[in-house]
């Protein structure tokens, strides 16, 4: 079972989240009260186990408080609002459960982004789609590094040696990247994600730094005179950190990706990803700490 998510959203979906006795269960009992992990294992007396794919598969209906209870979110008591209002029928319940769920805040926009689960799983949905998502995105991620000159390994770009070499490093990193994350999966989650949606998402991670690095191309490339509010990217400082926020855009891209495949929780794969970004970092320091 898929925790919820903003993506793919019917009125069936949601009905086999929440119509489950024991998820019900956790719903009521969070309604009247936050209540602690041991509250909730004792009123519930099932398995830790089963206790954690429960509250995972209601990430976004329960959460937890700064005394680290377990309490509802503001869809969380939306969603207990349908289900007890008994002038409507289970249909109208599950309509308004899906209407709750599709509201948007500015957090929620920018996470979607920045991680963009519900972009990603539309693209990888079936094979097919994967496979030429896979093939778009990668077109379009070598384009920017041929046309800016550069090659990429994994979340760093220098100056390419030529076109061959462009395409050759930028393979080999989207090997790299995926295969680790599969792996990451299978041995700190023993979860074995798609491999497909794995790749495509890798891809899609590439792109807003192949896109700095060509708008970093042409602007150097320009010179911008000194006072010019495009003169910043004349300073390594100011490079080093738009670099680190494109890195880090990306690992969080990966992140997503590694969620859609496994259908963890995006909190934990984020914590992958971020060590791929902190590896990659210290790449650069390694070669000198420049970008070029």
């Amino acid at each position: 079972m898929l925790p919820l998510s903003d993506e793919g959203l019917d009125s069936a979906k949601v009905m086999r989240i929440v119509n489950h006795p024991v998820r019900m269960r956790i719903i009521e009992l969070l309604a009247v009260k936050p209540m602690s992990w041991k509250e909730l294992s004792n009123q519930l007396g099932i398995r830790t186990g089963s206790l954690y794919h429960h509250l995972d598969t209601l990430e976004r209906i329960v959460t937890r408080d700064q005394q680290r209870r377990y309490t509802l979110t503001k869809l969380g008591r939306e969603v207990f609002d349908e289900l007890n209002d008994e002038g409507k029928t289970q249909a109208q319940s599950m309509q308004g459960i899906e209407k709750a769920m599709k509201k948007r805040t500015l957090g929620a926009t920018v996470r979607e982004v920045f991680v963009p689960r519900s972009l990603i799983s539309p693209l990888t949905s079936t094979r097919s789609r994967g496979l030429g998502s896979l093939v778009a995105i990668s077109c379009a991620a070598i384009a920017l590094l041929l046309v800016s000159g550069n090659e990429l390994v994994l979340f760093s770009f220098s100056p390419s040696t030529g076109v061959l070499y462009s395409i050759a490093t930028y393979v080999a990193s989207l090997a790299g990247l995926a295969v680790a994350a599969y792996l990451a999966l299978a041995i700190a989650f023993k979860e074995r994600g798609d491999l497909l949606t794995l790749f495509a998402s890798t891809a899609m991670s590439f792109v807003p730094l192949c896109a700095f690095g060509t708008l970093l191309h042409f602007l150097t490339a320009s010179a911008p005179s000194p006072g010019s509010p495009l003169s910043v990217f004349t300073d390594s400082a100011a490079v080093t950190v738009m670099f680190a926020f494109f890195q880090a855009w990306g690992a969080g891209i990966v992140g997503a990706g590694m969620s859609v495949a496994s259908g963890l929780r995006v909190e934990k794969t984020l914590v992958v990803s971020l060590v791929v970004l902190y590896a990659t970092m210290l790449m650069v320091l390694l070669q000198g700490g420049r970008l070029t």
